[in-house]
């Protein structure tokens, strides 16, 4: 494309999105574009698949595929086209997934659209695609539906529908944003793979510059709908030219970098260091328990959840839970939180055991407990002004009358860095980043001694991520708050975190500071997450499982993925032991871990 410029008709007449952009892909080269929400990257990507809506304008030099100019093509030429020689992966694989068909049949549907095959080959083909992006078994994945299977496992799935027919470019807009980072490791690894063996070209979209950085050969920045840089991938990251660029890369927390090392850099905000921070080891020796979860276990029907959870969290202290999709942690932070009920075990705060639905918990109860979702959408009415959301868990959790409330609103916008102004707009007129900010405004509203953050910043920009972060450290220490801090993302948690839970198919196989986790030894599976999220692709992948792959054994869960692995470690479940310092590991084979 040459010299692409987008704006879209609105209320406030037309506005710009892409300025003059120019870029090429070459045979089997991958190009990462990478910028915040709204510079413009996912219109690029809608413009080269002809799918920008009806309000769009475009104007371009050229917007050619294979020599062939786009917008020349006729509407049956587009849809032999898409598909067969294009094909898109889309950021939530959930919605890119009938509900109400089986895996099978929606790869051998987009078969037999453009190839003259009979139901039985489709079939046929459909089970080696899946083998081509890793799926074990995948004769049982074709007969399940979407819902069936993990987040991973459905993204695979749409990367074998696109690349059914082997097309010679594959547009991927955010493929990761919501994996964890093995299935991360895996679905890069698939993409190489994808580029040796077929000679695919691909454009990688995505505000995950670590993504960026494995996976393409070269890469264009874009703010605010310019490419203000352009280069090889090592060249634009090790060397940014662009300021821009280099505030980017700076927002991105290194794996061994920790908020008592300092603040995360902010746009237009110098680096510098907290004061004040507590170690460690004297965070938890001198401070009280905060939650305690005794015997947590918990069913869904007859699929086992969590299996006997025990842990305990300090006042003040930020405790990471990491673990793969599926592993349980979300289950557990709806446990603590009173949104479900576990099928065995308590939870208690300050000592006390309290109510395992929240709706019977003391008022007080519900006040100390208040929870950040990933998704701001989930916390935020859309109907409702910031000034009035704010305004309910202020009278109700915090008793306070209407005129206190209004005055207390400017007061919680303030702490979370919004203007004063933001009570008088709707969710939907701010940004990713300040509706988060506002959901963790309305947490705060009722000043709350715990508050569990289930992957609060996964679907934000770095630099907003960074804003985000540096904001519950900055509450943390004012206000003394507890936090249960979920995420995928390895650095973050490594950032955030004073100590660290692992957990894999719902048993915590790994307990210890955020030091002791990351310096090691570790449990092999915490060893696996740890390379995964490295700079660098692992040189061997080992394979995510998923509920209907997995062999069921009496003995570890980990076993048939552990390249450690005994006969004995089949037979019997391991216990925990004490490495030392509280540094607990779940392994049959601790005589065998090594550090790093």
């Amino acid at each position: 494309m040459e010299k692409l410029s987008i704006a879209y008709d609105g209320k406030r007449g037309w506005q710009s999105a892409v300025d003059g952009v120019s870029l090429s892909v070459g045979e089997g080269e991958a190009l990462g574009l990478v910028g915040e929400s709204g510079s413009g990257k996912s219109s690029v990507a809608m413009a080269i698949l002809r799918y920008l809506p009806g309000n769009a304008r475009v104007a371009a030099s050229a917007l050619q595929f294979q020599g062939r100019e786009m917008r020349d093509l006729s509407g049956a030429e587009l849809r032999s086209l898409r598909g067969n020689r294009i094909a898109a992966v889309y950021q939530h694989p959930g919605a890119a997934l009938s509900p109400a068909m089986t895996i099978g049949r929606q790869i051998g549907e987009t078969i037999m659209r453009h190839r003259s095959v009979r139901a039985e080959e489709a079939r046929w083909r459909s089970a080696e695609l899946l083998k081509r992006v890793r799926v074990s078994n995948p004769e049982r994945v074709l007969d399940l539906y979407p819902h069936e299977l993990s987040g991973g496992m459905q993204q695979r799935a749409n990367i074998a529908i696109a690349i059914a027919l082997d097309p010679a470019l594959l547009v991927m807009d955010e493929p990761t944003t919501a994996l964890d980072a093995s299935v991360q490791a895996e679905i890069i690894a698939i993409l190489d793979d994808l580029r040796r063996d077929h000679k695919t070209s691909l454009l990688l979209i995505s505000h995950d510059i670590n993504l960026i950085r494995r996976s393409c050969d070269r890469v264009a920045v874009m703010q605010s709908g310019a490419v203000v840089e352009t280069g090889a991938a090592g060249d634009v990251f090790e060397n940014p030219a662009h300021a821009y660029t280099k505030a980017l890369i700076a927002s991105i927390p290194a794996l061994n970098f920790t908020k008592r090392d300092g603040r995360l850099a902010e746009a237009g905000v110098g680096v510098h260091a907290w004061t004040d921070v507590p170690s460690e080891n004297g965070l938890t020796a001198e401070r009280p328990t905060a939650i305690a979860c005794k015997g947590i276990s918990h069913s869904f029907g007859s699929q086992p959840v969590l299996h006997d959870i025990d842990l305990t969290i300090a006042q003040g202290e930020t405790f990471g839970l990491i673990g793969e999709s599926g592993s349980g942690k979300s289950t557990l932070a709806r446990i603590v939180t009173g949104l479900q009920t576990p099928s065995q075990g308590s939870v208690e705060l300050f000592g006390r055991t309290v109510a395992s639905r929240a709706e019977k918990r003391t008022a007080g109860d519900r006040r100390d407990v208040q929870m950040v979702f990933q998704s701001p959408d989930r916390t935020l009415n859309p109907r409702h002004r910031i000034g009035r959301i704010l305004s309910r868990p202020l009278r109700r959790l915090a008793g306070l009358d209407r005129p206190a409330a209004r005055e207390r609103i400017g007061e919680l916008l303030r702490s979370v860095r919004l203007a004063g102004t933001t009570a008088e707009q709707k969710p939907r007129s701010l940004s990713g980043g300040q509706r988060q900010r506002a959901a963790i405004a309305r947490a705060f509203a009722g000043a709350p001694k715990v508050v569990v953050l289930d992957e609060p910043t996964s679907a934000l920009d770095v630099s907003v991520q960074a804003t985000v972060l540096n904001l519950l450290n900055d509450l943390q220490r004012d206000k003394d708050t507890t936090y249960l801090f979920i995420s995928h993302d390895l650095k973050v948690v490594r950032y955030m975190a004073d100590r660290i839970g692992v957990l894999y198919r719902g048993r915590l196989v790994e307990t210890g500071s955020s030091e002791q986790v990351f310096r090691g030894p570790n449990h092999p599976y915490t060893k696996l997450l740890l390379a995964a999220s490295s700079d660098e692709v692992p040189a061997i992948v080992v394979q995510t499982a998923t509920p209907t792959e997995t062999a069921s054994n009496s003995g570890c869960a980990f076993a048939d993925r552990c390249p450690l692995a005994a006969p004995a470690c089949r037979e019997a479940e391991p216990a925990s032991i004490d490495l030392g310092d509280g540094h607990l590991i779940a392994c049959w084979r601790t005589d065998a871990l090594s550090a790093g």
